[in-house]
Order: structure tokens, then C-alpha cells, then sequence
């Protein structure tokens, strides 16, 4: 217990760090250019007042400020800009650093933050104490922190910030950006943009409600060098498109064959939402199978899975218990999440039945539907031409007269040769690929915003094809510009899994300068006799034209009302989110009123130890009733109520709580409740009773200490307990009356705080406190705020050949103290008397 007057020796003395250590630091670096919602890591744009202060041993005065003398160790600072990503953006939302998560608005330690507007000013702190540095940063959105505490590590924390980014609520769910404003915006924003002419560009209309309908939006984040043409690719092949050059206008026509009709019903989450409420949903509709249909999800703890202002995670819980309803699906109800919101999508027979959700919570869960809100889209399915063998021109033979490129009609085809010259090629090629080469399980890499936006794997794949060739699949396709892995990523992993499948034959043929107009995406009727085609429909993919002005045109099926580029949604089973980001500074509950007790002299010696002895049992938790997620507690003490020292730390809980009726001094039954601990207590022999395997502590406020020990521990209730066969007045106490509400602590277990008591302290009260942390070990509770509990030590020891029968007057403690550790050394070994 040194530390209660600040001594101690510093055999090593600790060098204070020079500099700021810190995540990313990049000059020339890509700003990323951020749509939708989606997670950025930071980079370092500034750091000044660096400082390192040597730690003090305590904390001064009740609410802990500083005291003298210094561990050896030092308290680190700095004020830092982090600039994250292209503006202006909408807003930030939470933060993630070194396990824990917090809305980075109104988080302590950020002073300052920016959007990202042009010609946006510094802060004051800057611009007064750091003017050679005050820069706007304007365009850039970035925050600031001003003399940030950093502990004793001078490394500044991983920092991750949710960004609403560019173009937000341009999509259903209210939160991303729909691939077509993504488009426009990429190529003629005049800051950032890739400088292409807007007179250029279509408007992309149909493209903005395919995406709709279809249930695909994106939230990209640009943060490498690349061609814009690349990533404009990257965008048309997660949305099941192509981009088409036609009449001075950048198009982009979707591949889909099927008119599109879907309705969205958003409900977001707000409120409180505690660990274990159970969210429900209700729907009702005509011609729904049970209708009203219910789906419930159990919320995760708010503090575990993300900040209690973000439910996304139990957003997604609900959305993926709506998947794998079986009659929903039937009726065409799927679903995705957003941010804190549930992204219901009506399709099928559920788009016009006039469907209507409610939402219900075993807690206090507040629940806002908004919509239906319903999208459309229409397929172009015009067939452009319909072209046969007087349209198709075939290859010149390399022998005989050179007659140039004409119509090759079917009698000029059968009467050439080699030799009399003529056109011996078909009109139509035709490659066909094997259905064994084509991939049937399609892996797809997206983001999870659930799950604080890592990566996560959506699946694709068709049994019928994998039970004839077995499994066939590529490395998995990255999109992580989809964030919503419930709703969007199955739709488009289903898509690319049917272009792999269905799209086998590509048809290659050469005509005229008289169907120059058109374009690829057009849709033309082909007819060849010896091939077999009779006004087969197919898609232009591609066009070329020579010098001579004759168009070789590729092209691929299109399967029209039989589909095939529109995803067919198969009933799957509910995909619950797999795993939460862990906040570890959720706030750590107070402890319980401790047992703060002195072994006897008799008790030391059968432990074969002479020197005075502290033990605190600990535990804690609201009401009456454990707290599973507290961790245990950092043990202050301090002579004057003033200045308190570190002592050690205490993890776990002890086994304790309070008696439920008197125990006279021939009492033979003691009524336990274990609740403040969640303890349970098991049956001993007698033999192992009566040499104290069971030892237990027992004491009322300003009564006397006894020890006991029991037989039978018979469960009453919930870790309630009636003792029985018990071994009274044991290692030098007596038995007396204990009335109810008397202290209990389970000694025999081992979990409880130890400390060896220097004999300077013995008749001086003494002053401790217990600040609390979680079970992930973070969370501390401020000292200021923790308890001071009072306790008057009497010394008991052991002296060669005197043994002490009964300590008389054992100081009482406190009726607030309690708290909780597992000690693995603190174990007792106990002899019989």
C-alpha cells in the first residue's frame, strides 16, 4: 500500500516519446471521393502541441485532480486535423477507434468539424495559436482535435468515420446514392468531376429507374488512381448494364428484359433499444398466406453492437428475419437495411395489394414507417430489324475473280468453290461455349453496414448446374460499393450469376452501310436456314465498321418474356448479421456496497502467513441484480479522503450478497440471496465442511465478523440459497446474531481482492475507491465519480505460538460497499480447527 503516501522506487525511469506516432500520413495521396454512406479512414493533415507530462501517482481530491510525484510514466497530447474525403458531404456519422464507437458529432476531444464547403474557415484554436497552419482545407471535409489526450501511448488512435457522402437519399433507402446521379456526377462536376461535356451526356432516365426498380444503389468510394473510364465499368457492371456511344450522347442501357414494379416501406429504428428487447414487425395484406404475419428479431445490447444512436445492426436483424419468412417471399416481400432503417421491397403480388407494416418492441423501441413508395421501369423490347440471308454479307473466297463484297444469296453460296471464286463463308457465326465452363457459384465481396461496414461474402449459385459439373467458381467479384449485403447484394450476385449461365452463344455476322443506325443494345431478328435460326431474337453487344463502311456486328441471346437479365429472387433462408464491431467504452456500472474484512489470526496461520491481511469481496450491477457486463474495478486508496493511490486492479466478481432471515447463534439455516453476483453455491461432504472447503464470511453493519462453513446448499430461487449443516464461530470468531440483511461472501472460491496490510496503516482509517470497467476492459469510470468507502483496519497477525481466539470489534463496513475480481492466487487453503 505504498502508494497511499505516493513512495515507491523507480528502478528504470521511463524516457518520454519525441514525437506523435499516427495511422496514415500522405502527401499526393487521392482524396477519396466518397457517394452514398459507406466508412473512410482519415489521413493526417496537421499535428502541433505535442506534449508529453509525467503521470502523477494519484489523483487530488475527491473528484481526482493531480498529485505529487510521478510513476515514471507519461500522459501524452497533441492537436490534430484529419482530413477524410472530397466535400461537401452531408454529415458524419459515427466513429470507430480502438474498439469503441461514438457519433463523431458532440464526441469530447473533437473541437472541430468541416464538411468540405468551398473556401470553408479554420478553426479559432488554429487560426489564434497555430496562424503559420490555420488552412481552410477548402472542399475537403475533415475534424479536428485540439490537445487530444492520448494516455500513455503517444500513438494516435485508428480513427474510422461513417460518411453521408455525395448524393445521399438519391436512392430508396434514403442513405446511398442511385448509380445514375453517381454517373452524372463523377463526369461533369466541375471540381472533381472527369471534365466530360454534360451536352454529351443522356440524361438517364431509364437508367434511374432500372436502378430503382430493380433494388440496386451504390455507395463507391473513389480512393485510387484509375482510369474514369474504369470506373465507370466498375459501376455499369454491379447495376447489370452497358455503356452505349450513340447519336453524341454517353448512354447507359441495362441488360434487363422484364418490366420492373417495386414499392418500398422504410422503418427506422429509434429510441431505446436494450439487450434482448424483442423487435417485431407485423404485416398485413389481402391474399397474404396468415395474414397478419409477424417477424420478430432479439436486439443486440446497444453498447455492443454500435452507438445507442445507431441500430442498424437490429435494422438488418429484421430485415433478414423478413427473408427467411416463407410466405413474406411468397408474396414477394424481401428486404435490406440502411442506416438504423429496415428497407422493405414490395414486388410481385405484394406491389399493388395495398401491404401495411407496424412495428412493436418488448422495450421502449420507437418505430417510424414511411411509404409505400413505388418505382417502375419498362424494358425497350423493340426489335430493330429483322435481317436474313439477302442481308448478311459473307467473306470473298481467295481464289477466282474478286467480284468485292455483295449479298451472298443461298444459290451463289451452294455453287462456289475454291477454284470458280465466289463466297464460300456462312452468313452467321455462331460460337457456343460449353455449359461445363460456365461458373454456377458466384461469390460476391461487398460491405456490411451491420457490421460497421466490413467485408462480408454473398453468395449465388444453381444447384441443377453444380449437380451435373459440380461446383465451378471464379474468385470472388469485389463490390464493395454495395453496402446493404441483405437487399442489393443477393440481387446482383443473382444477375451476374445468370449472365455466366444463360448467356452461352455469341453470334458474329457483317452487313451493309444501310443499318448503320444501329447501335449496340438493339434488339434484331436473325434467320439462317442451315443453322437453324428462324427469327431469333438477339442483342447487339458490339459494332465495328471497316473503311468500305461494312459493319461486323456481334451480338448474344435475349430471352425476352422467358427472362434471364432480370434477377430471379429464390426463397432463401434469413442471413442474421454474423457479427457486431464490439464497442469497448460502453459505461461500466457501479459497484455494489463491498465486504471490506481482515482474516483472523487463526485463519492466517492455517495459511501459514504472519502478516496482516485485506480482502474486499466485489461485485456490481443496478437494482439489486448483477450486471453480466461489468468487468471488475481498479482498488484507490487514500488516509485523508483526499489524494487516492492506485493499489491494484480486480477482475471478475466475487460470490456474495445479503441474508434473507436472522441467523440466531443456534441457528441452523442461513437464508441467502447471491443476486448482486449472480453466485451460486454448491453441496459439500461434511468432512470437506468441517475442514472449511465452504468457508464463508458473515457480517452485519456494525456487527461482528464470523466465519462459517456448510453442507447442503439448497436453491430457493433464483441464487437463492438455505444453508444447512453448518459450522459456526470457525478460525477464532464466534457464533452470533446475524440479522437479515447482513453481508455474505463466499470465501472458498478465491474471487475477491487480496492485499497485504503494512502495519503503519493498522488503527488509521482508511478510504477507498472502486472505479469500474466493462468486461472488454474499457469503460473506466472516472475516480471522481466511484464511491469513497471508510474502513478501520485492526491488524490481525500471527505471532509464534499465540493464536488469537476472537477479534473483538471488527470495524463495519460501509452498507454501499461491494465489488468484484478472480484472483487465482487469493485462494484459501483451509484447515480444519
Amino acid at each position: 500500500m505504498t502508494g497511499l503516501l505516493g513512495r515507491g522506487s523507480n528502478a528504470k525511469q521511463a524516457t518520454a516519446a519525441g514525437s506523435l506516432q499516427f495511422q496514415t500520413s500522405q502527401q499526393g495521396g487521392v482524396i477519396p471521393l466518397v457517394y452514398g454512406t459507406t466508412r473512410v479512414a482519415p489521413n493526417l493533415l496537421d499535428q502541433q502541441d505535442f506534449t508529453a507530462t509525467p503521470a502523477p501517482t494519484s489523483a487530488k481530491g475527491k473528484g481526482g485532480g493531480a498529485g505529487k510525484g510521478g510513476t515514471g510514466q507519461f500522459n501524452y497530447s497533441a492537436s490534430v486535423i484529419l482530413g477524410v474525403c472530397q466535400g461537401p458531404i452531408a454529415e458524419f456519422g459515427l466513429v470507430w477507434w480502438d474498439k469503441n464507437i461514438a457519433p463523431l458529432i458532440g464526441l469530447p476531444g473533437i473541437s472541430y468539424i468541416n464538411l468540405g464547403n468551398d473556401a470553408q474557415a479554420p478553426s479559432s484554436y488554429w487560426s489564434t495559436v497555430h496562424p503559420a497552419n490555420a488552412i481552410g482545407y477548402s472542399g475537403t471535409a475533415y475534424f479536428e482535435m485540439d490537445n487530444y489526450q492520448l494516455g500513455m501511448s503517444p500513438t494516435l488512435p485508428n480513427f474510422n468515420v461513417e460518411v453521408i457522402g455525395l448524393l445521399p437519399n438519391t436512392a430508396p433507402n434514403n442513405c446511398d446514392a442511385n448509380p445514375a446521379a453517381i454517373v452524372t456526377d463523377f463526369l461533369t462536376n466541375a471540381r472533381y468531376g472527369a471534365g466530360f461535356p454534360s451536352a454529351n451526356l443522356d440524361a438517364l432516365t431509364s437508367y434511374r429507374d432500372y436502378c430503382n426498380a430493380a433494388g440496386i444503389w451504390l455507395a463507391p468510394m473513389m480512393d485510387q488512381q484509375q482510369e474514369a473510364q474504369q470506373s465507370l465499368a466498375d459501376i455499369v457492371q454491379l447495376t447489370n448494364s452497358a455503356i452505349v456511344w450513340s447519336g453524341g450522347l454517353l448512354k447507359i442501357i441495362p441488360y434487363g428484359d422484364q418490366p420492373l414494379s417495386t414499392a418500398y416501406i422504410l422503418v427506422a429504428l429509434s429510441g431505446t433499444i436494450t439487450e434482448l428487447d424483442t423487435l417485431s414487425l407485423t404485416f398485413t395484406a389481402a391474399g397474404l398466406t396468415g395474414s397478419p404475419v409477424t417477424v420478430t428479431y432479439q436486439a443486440q445490447p446497444a453498447e455492443v453492437n454500435s452507438d445507442t444512436t445507431d441500430y442498424s445492426a437490429d435494422a438488418a436483424g429484421l430485415a433478414s428475419a423478413i427473408n427467411g419468412n416463407a410466405d413474406l417471399a411468397a408474396f414477394g416481400i424481401t428486404a435490406g437495411s440502411g442506416v438504423s432503417t429496415c428497407v422493405i421491397a414490395l414486388r410481385g403480388t405484394a406491389f399493388s395489394a395495398g401491404v401495411s407494416v407496424v412495428g412493436s418492441s418488448t422495450g421502449a423501441a420507437s418505430f417510424t414507417v414511411t411509404g409505400p413508395t413505388a418505382y417502375s421501369w419498362t424494358p425497350n423490347t423493340t426489335v430493330e430489324a429483322s435481317l436474313g440471308e439477302d442481308d448478311f454479307i459473307v467473306q470473298e473466297s481467295s481464289v477466282g475473280i474478286a467480284l468485292g463484297p455483295n449479298p451472298g444469296g443461298s444459290a451463289l453460296r451452294q455453287g462456289a468453290t475454291p477454284i470458280t471464286g465466289g463466297f464460300t463463308d456462312d452468313p452467321v457465326h455462331v460460337t457456343r461455349a460449353s455449359p461445363a465452363d460456365a461458373d454456377n457459384y458466384i461469390q460476391l465481396e461487398c460491405l456490411d453496414r451491420a457490421n460497421a461496414y466490413n467485408t462480408t461474402i454473398v453468395d449465388a449459385f444453381d444447384q441443377g448446374s453444380i449437380d451435373l459439373y459440380g461446383v465451378r467458381k471464379n474468385t470472388s467479384l469485389k463490390a464493395r460499393a454495395i453496402t446493404d449485403f441483405l437487399g442489393v447484394a443477393p440481387i446482383v450476385a443473382q444477375l451476374v450469376l445468370q449472365r455466366g449461365l444463360l448467356y452461352r452463344n455469341t453470334y458474329s455476322f457483317r452487313l451493309g452501310w444501310k443499318y448503320c443506325l444501329l447501335e449496340p443494345m438493339d434488339l434484331v431478328e436473325i434467320s439462317d436456314a442451315r443453322l437453324g435460326l428462324s427469327n431469333q431474337i438477339v442483342r447487339i453487344t458490339a459494332i465495328e465498321e471497316d473503311e468500305e463502311g461494312t459493319l461486323s456486328v456481334t451480338a448474344e441471346d435475349f430471352f425476352g418474356t422467358t427472362g434471364g437479365a432480370t434477377a430471379v429472387l429464390y426463397p432463401k433462408q434469413g442471413t442474421a448479421p454474423t457479427a457486431f464491431n464490439p464497442n469497448t467504452n460502453f459505461a461500466a456500472a457501479s459497484i455494489n456496497a463491498p465486504f471490506i474484512l481482515e482474516p483472523t489470526g487463526a485463519l492466517l496461520a492455517a495459511q501459514g502467513i504472519t502478516s496482516p491481511q485485506l480482502i474486499v469481496g466485489l461485485s456490481a450491477g443496478p437494482n439489486g441484480a448483477f450486471d453480466p457486463k461489468w468487468g471488475g474495478c481498479q482498488i484507490y486508496a487514500s488516509l485523508d479522503e483526499a489524494s487516492f493511490g492506485l493499489q491494484g486492479t480486480f477482475e471478475g466478481r466475487s460470490t456474495m450478497g445479503v441474508t434473507t432471515a436472522e441467523l440466531s447463534p443456534t441457528g441452523s439455516t442461513l437464508s441467502v440471496d447471491l443476486s448482486e453476483s449472480d453466485g451460486s453455491l454448491a453441496s459439500v461432504s461434511a468432512e470437506a465442511a468441517a475442514a472449511g472447503v465452504s468457508l464463508c464470511a458473515l457480517r452485519a453493519a456494525g456487527g461482528e465478523l464470523e466465519y462459517l462453513s456448510f453442507t447442503t446448499a439448497t436453491l430457493t430461487g433464483p441464487n437463492r440459497y438455505d444453508l444447512t449443516g453448518l459450522n459456526r464461530g470457525l478460525y477464532g470468531t464466534f457464533a452470533v446474531d446475524q440479522p437479515a440483511g447482513a453481508q455474505f461472501l463466499y470465501l472458498a472460491s478465491g474471487s475477491y481482492y487480496r492485499q497485504t496490510l503494512p502495519t503503519q496503516y493498522v488503527g488509521r482509517p482508511l478510504f477507498f475507491k472502486f472505479p469500474s470497467f466493462n468486461i472488454t476492459g474499457g469503460g473506466q469510470q472516472a475516480l471522481a465519480d466511484a464511491v469513497a468507502y471508510a474502513y478501520t483496519p485492526l491488524g490481525a497477525q500471527v505471532n509464534p505460538g499465540s493464536f488469537p481466539l476472537l477479534i473483538v470489534a471488527d470495524t463495519p463496513a460501509p452498507t454501499e460497499a461491494r465489488s468484484q475480481t478472480v484472483r487465482a492466487d487469493a485462494i484459501l487453503p483451509i484447515e480444519s480447527r
